[in-house]
């Protein structure tokens, strides 16, 4: 008897238990991370517009998804980690509030479209660069390519998602290069050359499409990718000084630095680097004299690379330059970075004092008050 007592009160504590978490849920009641299984065609632009209303958020996207190598291209079935912060699409549409709100400031940035062109910017690829399609024929007797013209595409993946007004890059890829410093292989820059929209499935994969900008020479054979929204408004930030890279290329496979020189970095937002961290370029010198044309960075790096491995020759490098008594840095211009991808960025440069070559230190700068290079750029509100 007294058993049968006991099992029921069990039983009573159990269901009062259940019920008082039913009613009270714990802390971590709902705490699990949204996630989205990737669908074949999907890019992080279309995520973002499809969960947040916003494809402009891609870049915060990328930061929870690190694993994701190029945003053009998702595998199917991989699990997307959504952030918060940002009301979904669905949740957008909220009842009237009584009262209007009061204004809220908007939060100024810098408009760098006087700078550069940001949708002609191009990036550094580090893993092996694959695209949607080419550009297969054209009705036009040119060699290159002009706004208004039709071009032929034919599509290697993802065809049958294709659909009418979908706007594509136009793009080409370089051969691998190599580490300026190291000479180690490094990556491909990808240089985006223009943009075109389909109009027309043709037949199976392959579509009529018409160019609608061009900003560099472009012919048959470019390949296509998935136009990537661009921000012409940055927010400039401060960067901690401790965070450190080399300009490995710049666009176009250029090989002299100046002011407006778009530029790429073999540092990323696993780093730490986000869009609008601004560093110092520094010029490298062993003797600390005004005649900065003494040394070259490659001068000082061979110098300090006798005792070290090419393996880890940035940190070890930076950490004897530090402790060093025979090397010196100094600030010949400024950078800003236009778009972080996990292990590279691409900056332009705002200001130089003398030119430098591929393979040019930067490190980050903090201040307190506004810069004058930063100040004397035109604003503009940021989204």
């Amino acid at each position: 008897m007294t058993k049968q007592i006991s099992g029921k009160c069990a039983i009573v504590i159990l269901s009062l238990v259940l019920g008082f978490a039913l009613l009270f849920p714990g802390p971590y009641a709902g705490a699990q991370q949204k996630t989205y299984v990737v669908q074949k065609g999907d890019t992080l632009w279309d995520i973002c517009q499809k969960f947040y209303g916003d494809p402009n958020l891609w870049p915060k996207l990328w930061e929870m998804n690190p694993f994701v190598t190029n945003p053009h291209l998702l595998k199917p079935g991989d699990v997307i980690t959504l952030f918060e912060g940002a009301p979904e699409k669905e949740e957008k549409m909220a009842k009237p509030a009584e009262k209007a709100a009061p204004p809220v400031a908007q939060m100024k940035g810098v408009d760098i479209t006087s700078l550069y062109k940001p949708e002609a910017r191009g990036y550094l690829s580090l893993v092996e660069f694959e695209s949607w399609g080419f550009i297969e024929a054209t009705t036009s007797s040119r060699m290159g390519f002009f706004e208004n013209d039709t071009a032929f595409v034919r599509f290697d993946k993802n065809g049958d998602t294709i659909k009418k007004g979908q706007e594509f890059a136009i793009v080409t890829c370089s051969p691998m290069i190599r580490h300026p410093l190291t000479d180690r292989p490094l990556g491909y820059i990808v240089s985006t050359r223009g943009k075109l929209v389909i109009k027309e499935r043709l037949k199976e994969n392959h579509f009529r499409a018409e160019v609608t900008q061009i900003y560099s020479e472009v012919g048959v054979g470019s390949l296509v990718i998935p136009a990537a929204p661009t921000a012409p408004c940055i927010y400039p930030m401060a960067t901690d000084p401790k965070l450190y890279g080399n300009i490995v290329a710049l666009k176009d496979n250029q090989q002299i630095i100046g002011q407006f020189s778009v530029v790429y970095v073999d540092s990323g937002f696993k780093d730490g680097v986000r869009q609008g961290s601004v560093f110092d370029l520094i010029k490298m010198v062993t003797v600390p004299s005004p005649d900065l044309q003494h040394d070259s960075a490659k001068q000082v790096f061979d110098e300090v690379n006798e005792r070290l491995s090419k393996e880890d020759y940035l940190a070890e490098f930076w950490r004897k330059i530090q402790e060093g008594e025979k090397i010196y840095e100094h600030s010949v211009g400024k950078m800003i970075v236009v778009e972080a991808r996990p292990d590279t960025s691409t900056a332009v440069v705002l200001t130089a004092s003398r030119e430098l070559i591929t393979g040019a230190f930067v490190k980050g700068v903090s201040w307190i008050e506004t810069p004058d290079y930063l100040a004397l750029l035109p604003s503009c509100p940021l989204e």
